[in-house]
């Protein structure tokens, strides 16, 4: 006879497994919830590029009406760099680098063509999966408008270059997505 004064469902081990089951996926659901709260993402876009901006945000159009007003272009190259796909789409394209370090140039000049001298060029690399490889580093002057770094990347795969060049409290900001692809050694 089934009556709710009987103990002797309890000890049904189908019982058992459902309540260590359900103990079980609130302990995962709690170890998450901690995980996520000690190592927070970041959060990334469809690229899987960092988003550490809004579009929307009033300093970030202000930033962007400031450099439009500069008028500063900067070019990257690297003599380790492979050739784009020329079918490849705007999304698609990447600054692909074959050596770790990675020498590069940044040649830099205002509206009217010419070179800028004197700036301080700081990168900012970042991985996007997990923020223990991100570095910076100092570009040095090489010639008129011409600076030139080595990037050490800690490993291989996509980084995103933020380029920050100062020069006489003006601010010029640069975005570029690189791919490292680092050879084995032989």
């Amino acid at each position: 006879m089934i009556s709710q004064k009987n103990k002797q469902g309890w000890r049904n081990p189908w019982v058992f497994l459902l309540i260590a089951l359900v103990c079980s996926g609130v302990l995962i659901n709690a170890r998450m919830i901690w995980n996520m709260l000690q190592h927070p993402m970041r959060l990334l876009d469809d690229n899987y590029t960092v988003k550490d901006h809004n579009r929307y945000d009033a300093k970030w159009l202000q930033e962007q009406a400031e450099r439009s007003t500069l008028g500063w272009k900067a070019t990257l190259s690297s003599p380790q760099q492979l050739p784009n796909d020329s079918d490849a789409s705007q999304e698609m394209a990447r600054f692909i680098l074959t050596a770790n370090p990675a020498e590069i140039k940044l040649d830099f000049k205002d509206q009217k063509g010419l070179p800028i001298t004197g700036a301080t060029i700081t990168v900012d690399a970042q991985s996007p999966g997990d923020q223990s490889f991100d570095f910076k580093t100092t570009f040095n002057t090489i010639s008129e408008g011409q600076y030139q770094g080595s990037l050490k990347f800690p490993k291989a795969g996509n980084w995103d270059l933020l380029i920050r060049a100062e020069l006489d409290g003006r601010q010029f900001d640069m975005e570029q997505r690189v791919f490292v692809a680092i050879p084995k050694p032989q």
